[in-house]
């Protein structure tokens, strides 16, 4: 239905633009802003699973972890899927600055573990019995990214299209840290010790060549598309299963060509 939806929309607009004058793009001093419709890239590469793994572990060796994706990967494929908002500073008719961001936090107190009452008589009766509430964990997340680069319009015959080639400065962070509520007693009646707080942090950082055209359907209103002619992307992890050891991290390189194409529907003002 989504889909149905945007489609006809578009389609829409593209019948009336034809029915319009033709129409200036943005001058010096303008602003634009526009929904960006298109395939999601991930901010957030920080699995709780690995976070977690040295939780209650003994010994033996840690879980590897995964490659990070952040910052490069697409995390949805649906090409209606909104995926945020940009904006433009035009510093003169033919060059605009732009910015892009996002973030989220999220947030979970520890539960403490709760006494149940057992069955002194074996009765297995219902009210004879009062289970047990297990320790719940909490944590704390956070995840942020931020774009900051630069577009260049060309002139061209038509006062309805403005193609554009830029630069762009691309950065995400991830953050999580998980800890414990009381976890009860054990079998001699000691408290049980809390485990340490495990912490882990993803964080990736690169650049972008963008091309890309808008097409002013009204005066102060464009459908865009655009894509990333060429990406780089420098993608790392560091966890801390416990306080006081040196972090487990990995790393890599990721370069990608004519990726992360995008949708964009915008005012200019």
């Amino acid at each position: 239905m989504k889909q149905l939806i945007i489609s006809c929309l578009i389609v829409t607009l593209l019948f009336a633009s034809a029915t319009l004058k033709a129409q200036t793009g943005p001058e010096a001093g303008d602003i634009s802003v526009a929904l960006k419709f298109g395939k999601a890239i991930s901010f957030s590469d920080i699995k709780y699973f690995e976070v977690n793994s040295g939780a209650g572990q003994s010994s033996g060796v840690l879980p590897a972890l995964q490659s990070p994706e952040m910052g490069f990967r697409s995390e949805f494929n649906d090409f209606t899927n909104m995926i945020g908002v940009e904006g433009k500073y035009f510093v003169t008719n033919n060059i605009a600055a732009r910015l892009s961001a996002g973030g989220a936090m999220q947030s979970q107190a520890a539960g403490d573990f709760v006494e149940g009452v057992n069955d002194p008589e074996n009765l297995n009766y219902p009210g004879t019995v009062v289970h047990a509430y297990p320790m719940q964990e909490g944590y704390n997340k956070k995840q942020f990214y931020l774009d900051l680069g630069a577009d260049y319009y060309f002139s061209v015959a038509s006062p309805r299209v403005h193609p554009y080639g830029g630069v762009q400065f691309n950065s995400a962070y991830a953050n999580l840290e998980i800890y414990d509520g009381y976890r009860g007693l054990d079998g001699n009646g000691e408290v049980r010790p809390t485990r340490d707080t495990r912490k882990g942090e993803a964080f990736a950082w690169g650049g972008s060549l963008i091309a890309g055209v808008d097409y002013y359907l009204a005066e102060g209103f464009f459908l865009g598309i655009e894509i990333k002619a060429l990406n780089y992307m420098y993608a790392g992890k560091k966890v801390y299963p416990q306080t006081g050891v040196a972090p487990q991290t990995v790393n890599n390189h990721n370069t990608l060509f004519l990726s992360q194409p995008v949708l964009k529907i915008g005012f200019s003002f």
